[in-house]
């Protein structure tokens, strides 16, 4: 058995430009609502002590301001619904399935990439 690794790792991108400042990650699974990551705010950037959502940022750092993919690891266990939300972009809303092994003997972890898509108002909700 090798190391452990999260079920599903994300990386958000935004069409055509950097990730919004504001975006923000939420999860769900069968054991929790995990806390909402938002880029902007180090009061939301978790470690896996605290939480089963963690993103890749520097905690030593101020927000970055143009950064061109959010990497975020998933440490659920099943089914988990994604919710991630920046400005001038569409929500973008999945639920993640896991696979099993051939042996059917656990999960297999999975990388998803996530392409937010540029909203047809704005953003601005008019």
């Amino acid at each position: 058995m090798g190391p452990r690794q999260a079920l599903f790792t994300i990386t958000v991108r935004a069409r055509g430009a950097t990730v919004p400042p504001d975006t923000t990650v939420h999860i769900a699974w069968s054991a929790a609502d995990e806390p909402i990551f938002v880029l902007s705010d180090p009061t939301t950037w978790k470690t896996l002590d605290e939480a089963n959502l963690v993103c890749a940022v520097d905690r030593a750092q101020p927000p970055p301001e143009a950064l061109e993919a959010l990497v975020c690891e998933l440490w659920t266990a099943g089914v988990t619904w994604v919710k991630i939300s920046g400005t001038g972009y569409d929500d973008f809303e999945q639920t993640l399935a896991p696979v099993m092994n051939e042996e059917c003997e656990s999960f297999l972890p999975q990388n998803v990439d996530i392409e937010l898509v540029p909203a047809v108002d704005g953003g601005t909700g008019e």
